[in-house]
């Protein structure tokens, strides 16, 4: 009898100590769960390949093979849940690090998604948001660019912002136009004004405006009453000609995607403003012709 009851003691403790293993194994692999994961590395994107959604399927998509460096965030997990996650990814595609111009645009950018990763990955870590720590719910925060214009004096970035809760009835799309050009050995970001010459009544305005409701009265005939303009915010430097962004539901009509309109640089050429990155650019191009 006593050898039998010393046989359970026995058996009791190995149970003991292999359920406070499975225990320990198991708050292990919660805290690792929890634990925001970084990489960066490079990727090819394939042609043709649509993005993460439909609606910027025309401004994403590569018309060919892309080689982009990616900055991949998971800063949560939930048992809770069903194991939802909160990520983050930052593509740039890789641009001409021969020029001053690209390299320093690249490591501009990449400092940009570098520093939304970390200020992530901070927050998970603090505590003080237990949504994005354990009870977090699916999300999907990208910034991605897609090069535009490359040359060694002008580079021109659609900057695109997409962010998908899991509370949200629609994702969130932002398109923003980032061009930098190289001046005095100094890499600069610019803005619409100052690709022209200085004027009192912004003479270019004028023209880039006629020009950009022309080409909306095209698209829809409700848009009449929304003119006129008082300012453009976004833009990219194009080979076409000078594109104005407009974000969804920014303009009246069924405009529920982001919209480029292009306006012509013969036209605005007379308003460039002398011996600028850009307007040596568009030089080049009209000898070209």
């Amino acid at each position: 009898m006593h050898a039998a009851l010393s046989d359970v003691e026995v058996l009791l403790k190995k149970y003991l100590l292999v359920t406070a293993l499975l225990m320990l194994l198991a708050v292990w692999c919660l805290l690792l769960a929890a634990t925001p994961v970084y990489r960066e590395y490079w990727e090819t994107k394939k042609a043709g390949v649509p993005p993460i959604s439909p609606i910027v399927e025309s401004l994403a998509a590569p018309s060919e093979d892309t080689e982009v460096w990616v900055c991949w965030l998971k800063t949560g997990f939930s048992v809770f849940t069903k194991g939802k996650e909160d990520i983050f990814r930052g593509e740039i595609p890789r641009l001409d690090r021969t020029e001053p111009l690209s390299e320093s645009v690249f490591c501009l950018l990449q400092e940009e998604i570098r520093t939304t990763a970390k200020t992530r990955r901070a927050n998970a870590r603090s505590g003080l948001s237990w949504s994005m720590r354990y009870f977090v719910l699916d999300t999907y925060y990208s910034r991605t660019f897609a090069k535009n214009l490359c040359s060694p004096e002008v580079l021109s970035l659609m900057e695109i912002q997409y962010f998908a809760p899991d509370y949200a009835a629609h994702p969130g799309l932002t398109a923003l136009g980032r061009n930098f050009i190289w001046h005095d050995s100094i890499m600069m970001e610019i803005g619409l004004a100052d690709l022209f010459k200085e004027s009192p009544g912004r003479d270019w305005f004028e023209v880039l405006e006629k020009g950009v409701e022309a080409k909306l009265l095209l698209m829809d005939e409700y848009f009449e009453s929304q003119l006129p303009f008082e300012e453009f915010d976004q833009f990219l430097i194009a080979e076409e000609g000078l594109k104005i962004i407009f974000q969804p539901y920014e303009i009246s009509g069924p405009f529920d995607n982001v919209v480029e309109v292009v306006v012509s640089w013969d036209r605005l050429s007379p308003y460039l403003k002398p011996d600028a990155p850009v307007t040596r650019w568009y030089e080049e191009q009209v000898q070209k012709r």
